[in-house]
């Protein structure tokens, strides 16, 4: 992923000035991770790749109004999540109320190029933390994704879910709580727990440094 986490004020205000080099850096940089979002929800790639292209239509032929828009990344997540959603519902694959509910998918899994790199010896302890992805809700894996691999603030998070920071404080903690609690109920996986085949797990650093060595959820 891109290290650039935030576009450049300048481009911001050269894209609402109508510089299609300013709107096209903006696509270009976001539009791998909000593909790779909308994978969380569905192995559809025609209905994700429809759904950046129809919000970014609308952000350039809105993009004058958005004057008030105060974080360009949240913008454009939000929407992309309420128009994807709402496309996947019209077409039957996740049922009605998906904005106010968890009953819809959302995948936050360990992918089959990160599990190659996971030592033998640490098998026990890669099949724990799948088991215990899975057990998380779609609410908190979406927090996660959020906070551990965009580097997201729960501000930015709370917007894009629509829920107050202080139930995103709540969903990322107790995420990392059951995580956490993955590898310390087997004595053999916490005596090999070590950083690097979690982070190459995880595809998270800054996740793997909190359940390795997080004592408490205040450091959430």
């Amino acid at each position: 992923m891109n290290d650039q986490q935030h576009i450049d004020p300048a481009i911001w205000e050269a894209c609402k000035g109508g510089d299609k080099n300013a709107y096209a850096c903006i696509y270009t940089l976001y539009y791998p991770r909000l593909f790779n979002y909308g994978c969380k929800f569905t192995v559809d790639a025609a209905l994700i790749e429809d759904s950046i292209q129809e919000i970014f239509v609308r952000f350039w032929a809105n993009r004058e109004k958005l004057a008030a828009v105060k974080e360009l990344k949240s913008y454009l997540f939000v929407s992309f999540r309420h128009y994807l959603l709402n496309l996947l519902a019209r077409y039957k694959k996740i049922q009605e109320n998906i904005a106010a509910t968890d009953n819809y998918a959302f995948a936050l899994e360990i992918s089959a190029e990160q599990q190659r790199v996971v030592a033998e010896e640490a098998q026990e302890q890669l099949q724990a933390l799948r088991n215990a992805m899975r057990r998380l809700t779609p609410r908190q894996k979406e927090a996660v994704f959020f906070r551990f691999y965009e580097n997201m603030s729960y501000e930015e998070i709370a917007d894009i879910l629509n829920i107050s920071v202080k139930a995103t404080y709540k969903l990322v903690a107790r995420a990392i709580l059951m995580l956490r609690d993955a590898y310390n109920t087997t004595p053999l996986v916490k005596a090999m727990l070590s950083l690097a085949p979690l982070a190459a797990a995880l595809g998270s650093m800054q996740l793997s440094l909190l359940i390795c060595s997080a004592q408490d959820s205040s450091l959430l």
